[in-house]
């Protein structure tokens, strides 16, 4: 939605820096909004199409009780915060604006959780047992919205792709091998439909350089070099994507660069 955000802050006391083209960067203190806890702890993030930044935080309050929050943003730094309850959610997607959805252990069993959004429709789907539990136990997940009403779920280390109908439930789980045997130091993003990779360009070593140079990629069927006029060393991670761009954390030279993609 033309923006990137970036963690930032001292252990206790977060803060989410918003960039957005041709303006400088929002901070947004995220304990303010928790005035009552000890220490605050953000465990994702998710900008929606309104302007609006939502965030997760697991806080901790007096006589060592942690609770998990959904936290909602202005654009101004603004925010309130909702308690998720029996919600343990470790991962957020925004498929609308002001609809959001958790991922992690909660009520019913399942482990798709509406956070945000209408009082009526669904609350949850993906049952933590059977086909999903993959997903539940996977070291590695990430969960994006490419449209209203779908989430998609990346599990690079077990080489999984989930998609979600989030109205009826229907969950389609496809092997991703291209996905599998890459350094823990890949990251990786949604681009609408599209799965971007930031790879090192050489992936023939078995042990990587402290320097070794990385690109961005996408996945068509195979991993296939896009913007090959840029390249990262390693430390660089994939901030986050949209349509037309990919926001790239240039941990070298501390700084957030979006890098325009070409057309499908």
């Amino acid at each position: 939605h033309g923006r990137a955000v970036a963690l930032t802050g001292r252990p206790g006391s977060p803060a989410l820096l918003v960039f957005a083209e041709s303006a400088a960067p929002v901070r947004i203190d995220v304990r303010r909004a928790l005035p009552a806890a000890r220490q605050a702890e953000v465990l994702d993030f998710a900008a929606d199409a309104g302007g609006a930044l939502h965030a997760l935080v697991l806080a901790s309050f007096p006589l060592g009780r942690d609770r998990r929050f959904l936290c909602r943003f202005e654009g101004s730094g603004d925010g309130r915060c909702e308690d998720l309850d029996e919600r343990r959610c470790r991962l957020l997607a925004a498929d609308a604006p002001d609809s959001v959805w958790c991922f992690g252990p909660g009520p019913a069993g399942m482990l798709l959780h509406r956070a945000a959004g209408p009082r009526t429709g669904p609350r949850f789907w993906l049952p933590a047992e059977g086909p999903f539990r993959v997903l539940r136990d996977a070291a590695r997940l990430s969960l994006a919205a490419p449209a209203p009403g779908r989430v998609r779920l990346l599990a690079p280390e077990d080489g999984l792709l989930a998609d979600v109908d989030l109205a009826s439930g229907d969950a389609q789980i496809r092997p991703m091998p291209q996905l599998r045997s890459l350094p823990g130091a890949s990251s990786f993003a949604f681009a609408g439909e599209r799965i971007l990779g930031l790879l090192p360009l050489d992936r023939s070593r078995r042990q990587e350089r402290l320097d070794e140079p990385y690109g961005l990629f996408e996945l068509r069927g195979a991993w296939r070099r896009i913007a090959p006029q840029h390249h990262w060393l390693r430390g660089a991670r994939i901030a986050g994507a949209e349509d037309g761009a990919a926001w790239i954390w240039n941990r070298h030279a501390r700084r957030v660069e979006r890098i325009p993609l070409p057309p499908p």
